[in-house]
């Protein structure tokens, strides 16, 4: 408040008082007040006369701001990391934010850095196919394809997928970076990216044998032992592993173990068997890291 002195012939004092008013406050945006909103403001001036008498209120003209559009655009997370064998497919869930002050298509892509690239896909996390949507948790019938979000509010979200597949030819150890991208159509050069590191891992299967004696005699028994690694860093599936006995000696009937466990020679539904000669051994998937032995007895001859 400002007061203002006039000298008349009364050498009396009159006040006059200025007053802004403005709006009441709009709901604010990532990006301040929401695109299209009007900012209205007046002023007003109380006096006196130099009698001392209060004067009616002067109102000013009333001046008018409308609030431009802007765009801005956040992706999260701004980055990640994981592993997979050649084949598998990764998925990276992304959250995409229209920061803007008003509704805005965002356009999106993802690509690979490799040579030849990788296959790219973005998936909608539409919960299609019996999922719930929107869980960053991808369901096998989430297999919308998504090139952009549509028409999104000031600050709605959508969100997707990044799924990356390892190709068969990938070696071992290989790094791939894939850049996703979310871009203003309101304004091309607000965008903003996020980079997802996938590492190739695959199982490395070892496999040595030894006898529990360096010289044996005719009808003595001997015990062969096989160990199997897997020194990689996934899991071997589908592993089998076969022996076939020496012409030399006379295969102990039902003396295989697995891991310490017996089995017998039949195909009757644990998983070893023996026939002509050949010991066969269904070992099943072998984690990363992980051995397992393998014997059985023979009479030399």
């Amino acid at each position: 408040m400002r007061w203002f002195s006039v000298a008349s012939r009364g050498n009396v004092l009159a006040a006059c008082t200025i007053v802004a008013v403005g709006l009441v406050a709009v709901p604010a945006y990532a990006q301040g007040t929401a695109a299209g909103t009007v900012i209205n403001n007046t002023a007003s001036l109380d006096y006196e006369d130099s009698g001392g008498a209060q004067q009616p209120t002067v109102a000013s003209n009333q001046a008018a701001v409308t609030v431009s559009q802007i765009a801005a655009v956040q992706v999260a997370p701004s980055s990640g990391a994981d592993d997979a064998q050649t084949g598998e497919v990764v998925y990276y869930a992304v959250t995409v934010t229209n920061n803007g002050n008003a509704a805005d298509t965002l356009a999106l892509a993802a690509s690979s850095a490799s040579d030849p690239a990788w296959t790219v896909v973005i998936y909608k996390d539409d919960g299609a196919g019996g999922g719930t949507a929107n869980d960053g948790v991808h369901q096998s019938g989430e297999t919308n394809v998504a090139s952009t979000t549509g028409s999104i509010a000031a600050d709605a979200t959508f969100k997707c997928f990044i799924a990356v597949t390892v190709p068969s030819g990938a070696a071992t150890g290989a790094v791939d970076q894939t850049t996703f991208t979310a871009t203003s159509q309101f304004d091309a050069a607000e965008k903003a990216s996020a980079v997802f590191s996938t590492t190739v891992k695959a199982a490395v299967m070892g496999l040595t044998k030894s006898v529990d004696k360096a010289e044996a005699a005719p009808d003595e028994t001997i015990r062969y032992t096989i160990t199997y690694s897997n020194t990689g860093d996934a899991s071997a599936i589908n592993v089998v592993v076969r022996d076939t006995v020496p012409a030399t000696v006379t295969y102990v009937a039902n003396s295989v173990t697995v891991n310490g466990s017996p089995k017998t020679d039949a195909a009757d539904g644990d998983n070893v068997t023996v026939s002509s000669g050949v010991i066969t051994v269904n070992v099943g998937t072998v984690a990363a890291g992980a051995t397992g032995t393998i014997t059985f007895d023979a009479t030399v001859k």
